[in-house]
C-alpha cells in the first residue's frame, strides 16, 4: 500500500449485509481478493520458502519477513477495508503463517484438528470470548469442490457450549459444519471465536496452499515471534509501520502505547477518517462514534 493509495478503502468497506452475515455466521468470503498475478507470486514465495519440499503437511509461522509478497497482504485493500470496518483503527498484525496440504491417502481417521483461534485466550474465556482478532485465509488453489483440503467451519449461530466437548481432533465434520468452497484468490475472514478445522482430506492431485494473516487489537500480544524488526529501516509507510508494531519506545515510567496510544502511534485513525469518513467509521460500533466526536480537532 502506498502512502496515497489509488483505491479508496471506502469502495470495499463492509456493507450492512456483509456486516450482518459476518456477525451471524462468524466469517465472510471476499471473492477475487487476489489477482491471478498475485496468486502466482504468493505461490512462488511459498515454493521458495519450502525449497520445493512439499510432500507432507507444513504449517510455517512468522512469515512476513520472509518475502515481500507476504508483506503485501497486510494492507490488501479488498480485505483490509473489512478488517478496519469490523475492528477499527487500534489494530496491528499479531500472527502470520502459511500451510501446505499435499494429496492425502484415503486413510481414516483423519486429523481435522477442530479449534477456535487464540490458544489459551479462547480456552480461558471459552465460548463467550468477544471478537478481539480476525484471521484471514488467502486461498491459492481451486477449492470449488469438497475433498480438496477445504476448511470446514461451524457458523456462530449454530455454535453451542457443548460442541467443542463433542469434537476430538479426528471427529468427522458434524452436521453444523460446512466446507468452504472457494475459487483461487479468494479470501475468507474468520472471527477468532468461530470453530473451524485446520483442513480436511485432500483427495485431489493438487497441493493446497493457503496463507493466513491475523489482525488484532494492539493490546493483544503477538501469537508468534513476529520477526519484523529488520524491516524498520526499509518501511516508511506509517500505516504499515503501525500494522507491524514498528514504533519508538516510550520513556520508562510512561503508560503503554498499547492502552494509551498517541495520534502518532495510530496513524490509521486519521487515515481512515480521510478514506471512509466519520459516519462510516461510526458503523464499527456506537462507542467508536462517541470516541470520534470527542476529537474533532484533527487537521484533515
Amino acid at each position: 500500500m502506498s502512502a496515497t493509495p489509488s483505491v479508496r478503502l471506502a469502495h470495499f468497506w463492509p456493507s450492512q449485509k456483509e456486516r450482518d452475515f459476518f456477525y451471524n455466521e462468524g466469517y465472510l468470503v471476499v471473492p477475487d481478493a487476489l489477482s491471478a498475478e498475485e496468486v502466482d507470486r504468493l505461490t512462488a514465495a511459498i515454493d521458495c520458502c519450502t525449497n520445493g519440499k512439499q510432500d507432507q503437511f507444513i504449517n510455517r509461522i512468522d512469515i512476513l519477513g520472509l518475502d515481500n509478497a507476504f508483506l503485501s497482504l497486510i494492507d490488501n485493500p479488498k480485505v483490509f477495508a473489512k478488517i478496519c470496518g469490523f475492528l477499527g483503527w487500534n489494530i496491528w498484525v499479531n500472527h502470520t503463517h502459511f500451510n501446505i496440504r499435499p494429496p492425502d491417502p484415503r486413510n481414516e481417521p483423519y486429523r481435522y484438528s477442530w479449534h477456535r483461534d487464540g490458544g489459551t485466550f479462547s480456552m480461558d474465556l471459552q465460548g463467550d470470548a468477544p471478537m478481539t482478532a480476525i484471521k484471514v485465509g488467502f486461498y491459492l488453489n481451486d477449492l470449488t469442490e469438497p475433498g480438496r483440503g477445504n476448511t470446514y467451519l461451524i457458523p456462530l449461530h449454530a455454535d453451542n457450549p457443548k460442541i467443542m466437548d463433542q469434537l476430538s481432533s479426528t471427529t468427522p465434520p458434524p452436521p453444523e459444519a460446512h466446507p468452504l468452497l472457494l475459487k483461487p484468490g479468494s479470501a475468507v475472514i474468520f472471527q477468532q471465536r468461530a470453530i473451524h478445522s485446520q483442513g480436511s482430506p485432500n483427495y485431489s492431485d493438487t497441493i493446497r496452499k493457503t496463507i493466513f494473516i491475523q489482525w488484532a487489537f494492539r493490546w493483544l500480544f503477538p501469537v508468534d515471534t513476529m520477526t519484523v524488526g529488520h524491516l524498520a529501516d526499509t518501511i516508511e509507510n506509517p500505516i504499515r509501520r503501525q500494522l507491524l508494531g514498528i514504533e519508538k519506545s516510550r520513556p520508562q515510567g510512561c503508560f503503554s502505547s498499547r492502552y494509551y496510544p498517541s495520534e502518532q502511534e495510530i496513524p490509521l485513525k486519521k487515515w481512515l477518517m480521510r478514506e471512509v469518513g466519520m459516519l462510516r467509521l461510526g458503523e464499527v460500533s456506537p462507542a467508536t462514534m462517541r470516541y470520534l466526536t470527542r476529537f474533532l480537532n484533527f487537521d484533515l
